[in-house]
């Protein structure tokens, strides 16, 4: 039985290896796959090396024509929509260039007569007139006001945003899109950190209210009603609350006036003048400045998911930073050498570091506020 298996084992090798074959893939019109089946040929020095060489080179020569084709087809129709696809066939061209050139010092070594196509600038030029025309057609969808409209303005943003994650506010005209495509959203907050939150305070991050108008781009609901659909859950996710210890730091130095001069001028005195002169604090101003803070940070993201799927549409962390702080000084000796900006800190009490709860609060209204910018922005209505 052993042997049985054993030969089938071997019967079969050949037939996984023959359909994987450089020369099988060429004739189903698999180029690309025959291309990365001769490079593993190549590399590995299996097969005869001028057999997988010209298998290379034509299946290489073989794809580019037919992506070069397709191109001067689309190029053709002078239709403005056509870009991001000229875009998509430029770059697979590109990555096949890639892949060869790992290869290419042997390619170079053994004389191989195959020349890769430098499409860089097609590439980009592509780039640039797909991103142009898709972002100006979404910004037209959004403007209808129809779901369906925003729905297609996203699907064309999201393609913006692959080719160039940072192309003026698609982002932000991204989540317009989400809310304003959605039939109705639901908004949640959860707590992932370490930081036990009150249901109170979660709930509190989506009690902001929009109005009537701003509604029509972006209409939610706060609390999930049994046997109500929603396209769109707007999750809004604390991942870190962390409130510092309060802290005192003192820093003592003394000072000095600029330009002792000047102050000689203040003086009708002259035997006053000399006696100060003479006194040890002359011109040396005591300075002890008392620095207090106190920080609390929250971090997260709000999180856009499709209601039907399930599945992650787009993220956008937000960190928001509440800070106390409390700047004060004494100082001693000759007063008149103390600089100005310390004379605004001699008066100003030393105070009392606020509560982690009250740190707790602020931070909240922060990252609140922050969310609220994120799910909704003004400009959104033109």
């Amino acid at each position: 039985m052993r042997k049985r298996y054993l030969s089938l084992i071997l019967f079969f090798i050949p037939l996984a290896i023959m359909a994987q074959s450089p020369l099988k893939l060429i004739e189903e019109g698999k180029y690309d796959e025959a291309i990365d089946a001769s490079i593993k040929r190549i590399q590995k020095g299996r097969g005869d090396i001028t057999a997988n060489y010209f298998h290379l080179k034509h299946a290489y020569e073989s794809s580019c024509r037919i992506d070069e084709g397709r191109i001067t087809e689309l190029r053709a129709t002078g239709a403005p929509d056509i870009w991001y696809d000229v875009f998509i066939l430029y770059a697979g061209m590109q990555d096949r260039n890639n892949r060869i050139s790992v290869i290419r010092e042997r390619i170079e070594a053994d004389q191989v007569n195959l020349q890769l196509a430098d499409y860089s600038e097609d590439l980009e030029a592509a780039r640039n007139n797909a991103e142009a025309y898709l972002y100006a057609h979404a910004q037209a969808l959004l403007e209808t006001g129809e779901q369906e409209d925003a729905l297609q303005a996203y699907i064309e943003l999201l393609k913006v945003a692959r080719m160039s994650p940072d192309y003026k506010d698609v982002e932000k005209l991204m989540r317009q899109a989400l809310g304003a495509g959605a039939g109705r959203a639901l908004l949640e907050t959860r707590n992932k950190s370490d930081m036990p939150l009150s249901p109170d305070y979660l709930s509190g991050m989506t009690d902001f209210e929009l109005k009537p108008q701003e509604r029509i781009f972006l209409d939610y609901a706060r609390k999930e009603i049994p046997g109500e659909k929603y396209t769109l859950l707007i999750r809004i996710v604390i991942d870190q609350a962390e409130i510092t210890p309060g802290t005192v730091s003192e820093k003592e130095y003394t000072a000095s006036m600029k330009d002792p001069e000047s102050a000689d001028q203040n003086y009708k005195d002259e035997e006053k003048k000399e006696a100060d002169k003479n006194h040890p604090d002359y011109n040396k101003c005591k300075i002890k400045e008392i620095y207090e803070v106190k920080s609390a940070v929250m971090k997260g993201s709000v999180q856009y998911i499709d209601g039907n799927t399930g599945s992650l549409l787009y993220v956008v962390p937000v960190k928001a930073l509440s800070l106390f702080e409390n700047h004060t000084a004494t100082a001693s000796g000759d007063m008149y050498a103390c600089p100005p900006e310390v004379y605004d800190l001699l008066d100003k009490p030393k105070k009392k570091f606020p509560s982690n709860a009250d740190m707790l609060v602020e931070v909240g209204k922060e990252f609140k506020k922050l969310v609220r910018d994120v799910i909704w922005d003004g400009s959104f209505i033109k």
